[in-house]
């Protein structure tokens, strides 16, 4: 692929969409604490008998949290936006806008103690239906505006306090002091189709913003960048399909098809097939960048005057070092798929991620738009509304090994901390480890997996011990590799911390 250059507040020099990451230091530091995932193989020097397995987070019984329900919803509400938690309020706000992302939606508001059980205020801010008795939000001296992208900015001064961008096409920042009233800010807008992501970067201290445009194989994925919200960088290609996505596309479409408990597209054109990246939140997480990129699997054109196209819209993984060359995940499994018709069948023809995961407890939950179709041929529009999924921590991937025993050996790592955690499932079977020396590979005194105490639980945070043996003290400073042996067991992350 043609190599794309980003501006320096990015990444100085040249990067490759969808390229391969050029890879790690001949040995890794470690942070101690932050957690080592496997969506990519930064961390990984070799793999034997195991398989690198996306999980998919659990819908929540009672989806979907937040349902078209005033009369100023209609039958459609969606957002692409994780709720804020309000630390002064002690509660949890979002916006939702209604409609379909087109000219004249409008947007809501919504809060609730617990992020399951939701209420929509009477704000008395807007007049719909010929009367201000509803939760909309407004732009000062544009009441026709559409808001998106609305979250709390803790560390922002009162008047910036909630930030968001006025759409649906092109991206103008605006920012509010209550998260009701918002101001246009006097800058130019961020060029954009009608999809868009945005979040604050903790690792680059940056607000990153995605955006769509055409690039290879139709809608693809952008980038901008800025310091103050203001000024932003030219949105750059960063991912887009490819001819496997292709491949993968029409397949998922055969098996809908094939699948009587599926919604099926109204159009179904062979010859029209073609996959496209919808759109695609971006995070940091744990030292790295995932992505939750929508995979519009087309399935042939919608006929005139309506256009466009009929299709399954839903959600996989991708992951980056860097922001800007990123790979899929896995084996490209959909990550959070549409669902079987039945119970409603709210979410069973398009399911799109919002901004970010949040953590809650020992989970992590992600909030989604889900629609009933992508296309119904009548005027009725499609029905849908806001859901969570919920997803063990550090749990979007696993290297997994069955009853034979696999093994995952890290690349050399200089050692920093104490001691060694896993998050992993074991239940069914064990997990040991044994540490190495990074070039012949010969195994340390003490630290064999023979003298390696069994981990056999399903565990968030388990340490890994050695007999005769409190903690790794003696290994500070020195670069070596780490092997771990699975049986029947699933590795979600590890991770060095300090001695107590």
């Amino acid at each position: 692929m043609r190599p794309i250059f980003l501006t320096a507040a990015i990444l100085a020099g040249a990067i490759s969409s969808r390229g391969a990451y050029p890879g790690p230091p001949e040995s890794l530091s470690l942070v101690p604490g932050q957690r080592q995932l496997f969506l990519d193989d930064f961390v990984v020097g070799h793999l034997y008998r195991v398989d690198r397995l996306i999980h998919q987070p659990r819908k929540y019984e009672g989806n979907p949290v937040i349902r078209p329900d005033l009369p100023t919803d209609g039958v459609e509400i969606q957002t692409r936006d994780a709720p804020s938690w309000d630390e002064k309020e002690k509660i949890w706000k979002t916006w939702y806008w209604i409609g379909d992302g087109s000219p004249g939606d409008t947007t809501g508001f919504a809060r609730s103690p617990d992020g399951i059980h939701w209420e929509k205020p009477n704000l008395g801010l807007v007049e719909k239906n010929g009367n201000r008795n509803n939760n909309l939000v407004t732009v000062k001296d544009e009441p026709d505006a559409f808001i998106q992208h609305v979250f709390l900015d803790p560390t922002a001064s009162r008047e910036r306090r909630y930030k968001g961008m006025i759409g649906p096409y092109g991206r103008r920042p605006c920012i509010s002091a209550d998260g009701y009233v918002f101001t246009a800010l006097s800058v130019p807008p961020i060029p954009s189709q009608d999809e868009s992501d945005l979040n604050w970067d903790s690792l680059s201290k940056q607000y990153i913003m995605t955006v769509k445009h055409v690039g290879p194989f139709g809608r693809s994925v952008y980038l901008a960048v800025s310091r103050d919200f203001e000024k932003w960088t030219d949105p750059k290609l960063i991912y887009h399909a490819d001819s496997l996505d292709q491949a993968l596309g029409a397949r998922q479409i055969r098996e809908v098809e094939a699948n009587p408990r599926m919604w099926h597209p109204t159009i179904n054109h062979p010859s029209e097939y073609r996959t496209e990246i919808y759109f695609m939140p971006i995070f940091a997480y744990e030292g790295l960048y995932i992505g939750m990129p929508n995979y519009f699997e087309a399935s042939g054109l919608i006929p005139l005057p309506v256009g466009n196209q009929d299709g399954t819209n839903s959600v996989k993984l991708a992951c980056s070092r860097d922001l800007c060359c990123w790979t899929a995940v896995g084996d490209r499994r959909h990550f959070l798929p549409i669902s079987e018709m039945g119970r409603g069948g709210w979410d069973t023809g398009q399911v799109l991620a919002t901004s970010h995961p949040i953590r809650r407890g020992n989970e992590l939950w992600i909030y989604y738009s889900g629609l009933d179709v992508r296309y119904r041929p009548s005027t009725a529009r499609a029905r849908g509304g806001i859901g969570l999924a919920r997803l063990r921590l550090d749990g979007f991937v696993s290297l997994h090994a069955g009853a034979e025993e696999g093994i995952v050996e890290t690349r050399p790592i200089r050692f920093e901390g104490e001691r060694l955690y896993v998050n992993a499932d074991a239940s069914k079977g064990r997990i040991r480890a044994e540490i190495t020396d990074f070039s012949e590979r010969m195994v340390l005194k003490g630290r064999s997996r023979d003298r390696s105490l069994l981990l056999s639980a399903d565990s968030l945070r388990s340490e890994l011990r050695w007999q005769g043996s409190d903690g790794m003290k003696d290994l500070r400073g020195q670069v070596v590799r780490i092997r771990f042996y699975l049986e029947n067991a699933d590795l979600y992350s590890f991770w060095l911390e300090e001695g107590n």
